[in-house]
């Protein structure tokens, strides 16, 4: 079970972390679009998280996935830096997404498995809202209705969150108050993004 439990909070760790730069990155480089390219990231994302959840990918597949992801970030930023997003480019990022892509699958259903049904440790309920809240916090920089300070500090206070979790858990176990606990901290997260996204503020 404990290393099922370390494998989990390596993986979410990671991602969490991949999100967070992955965002701050899009502020960087807001004058240029690629919106198929953003949902095809988008996408890849959901399938290792989902990954990550059902225990089709262990620790180390989920932190080599989450490594191709953001070297294509870095790719996609550098290509961006001039403040040009050329067809040439473009190609290049979707052709590296391709890759990405097929490799998620083959790492999805191999025969490597996380210990999926380990008692006492999942948390899909948990990891899902905290995805979605980095998802809105997201949309929320690529909108405009996020500052970039506004969404450091949202950023930050999902880390904080994060790292709780990984303390509750690290004793191989995550209970039901612990769990409502995480719930509740989660709760306010949520209400800080709204009350971020409508205030006057903008990009």
């Amino acid at each position: 079970m404990k290393l099922f439990n370390k494998n989990k909070i390596v993986a979410l760790s990671a991602f969490s972390l991949l999100l967070t730069s992955a965002f701050f990155t899009q502020v960087a480089v807001a004058n240029t679009n690629s919106p198929g390219i953003d949902t095809k990231q988008q996408n890849q994302k959901d399938r290792i998280l989902q990954g990550v959840d059902s225990g089709e990918l262990t620790g180390k597949e989920a932190w080599r996935l989450g490594k191709q992801q953001g070297k294509i970030y870095h790719k996609e930023q550098r290509f961006k830096s001039d403040d040009q997003f050329t067809r040439r480019e473009r190609a290049v990022i979707h052709r590296d997404l391709l890759k990405s892509s097929k490799s998620i699958y083959v790492q999805k259903h191999d025969r490597q498995v996380q210990g999926a049904n380990s008692p006492g440790i999942r948390n899909p309920g948990i990891n899902h809202r905290q995805f979605n809240q980095a998802r809105r916090i997201g949309q929320g920089i690529r909108s405009g209705e996020l500052t970039r300070g506004e969404a450091f500090r949202l950023g930050h206070q999902q880390k904080r969150i994060n790292h709780q979790k990984r303390r509750l858990k690290a004793d191989g176990t995550f209970t039901k108050r612990e769990r409502i606990r995480i719930h509740k901290h989660q709760n306010r997260a949520s209400k800080n993004i709204y009350r971020k996204k409508h205030n006057a503020r903008t990009r």
